[in-house]
């Protein structure tokens, strides 16, 4: 396995290569090989779900939203507009506990403009990759291309399971990277709620 900061999507897709059962490595995904073209085609959707899987530390992210000029048809008052490179939304508040939903592109609320949100980001860099994530997605993209490349549905089964396996190692390792949320008080946050602080909806929106 690569050293930190040394993960490519080439080596990535080796590592589930190897995986599967293949004994030939790929050196690039463009090459002419079935190995290469199932990785190429598995690849970008395979990163992209296991980003969603779980809150990952290193594709944290924090934005400040203004609200849309268009108003939702019903039920809520405001629109915001997602980031673009936002997968998943964790956390949306503006000093209220307020109800929101993700509906397309855009949270719909209650919430006042502007509103202050957490999303896991699109990260297509790999020397950002945590070690953790590389062998979980290697897991996933293993049990993506098993099928076709060993025609094998049982492997496949059972690479699934290997990488459900390593979100919750995941889970537990990432976990220990900081104290459970809890919203800041002071500077801006103070000004804006009056020196109290609710506690901020989760990915949920419950």
């Amino acid at each position: 396995m690569p050293t930190f900061g040394e993960y490519s999507e080439v080596a990535i897709c080796n590592m589930a290569l190897a995986s599967v059962g293949r004994g030939a490595q790929i050196t690039s995904l463009d090459e002419a090989s079935q190995a290469a073209r199932a990785c190429k085609l598995r690849y970008p959707y395979a990163r992209d779900a296991v980003l969603r899987a779980y809150d990952w530390n290193f594709a944290a992210k924090r934005a400040e939203l203004p609200k849309n000029a268009a108003a939702p048809a019903f039920e809520y008052a405001n629109a915001y507009d997602l980031p673009a490179d936002c997968l998943i939304v964790r956390s949306v508040f503006d000093g209220e506990a307020e109800k929101w939903v993700v509906e397309g592109r855009q949270i719909l609320t209650d919430m006042g403009d502007p509103i202050f949100v957490k999303y896991t980001s699109v990260v297509t860099d790999t020397t950002r990759f945590d070690a953790l994530f590389v062998d979980a997605l290697s897991a996933r993209i293993a049990s993506d291309i098993a099928v076709q490349l060993s025609e094998s549905v049982s492997r496949s089964q059972g690479l699934w399971q290997v990488y459900q396996a390593k979100l919750v190692e995941a889970r537990r390792r990432d976990a220990q990277e900081g104290q459970p949320e809890r919203l800041p008080h002071g500077g801006w946050l103070d000004a804006r709620v009056g020196g109290g602080a609710a506690p901020y909806r989760d990915w949920r929106g419950e």
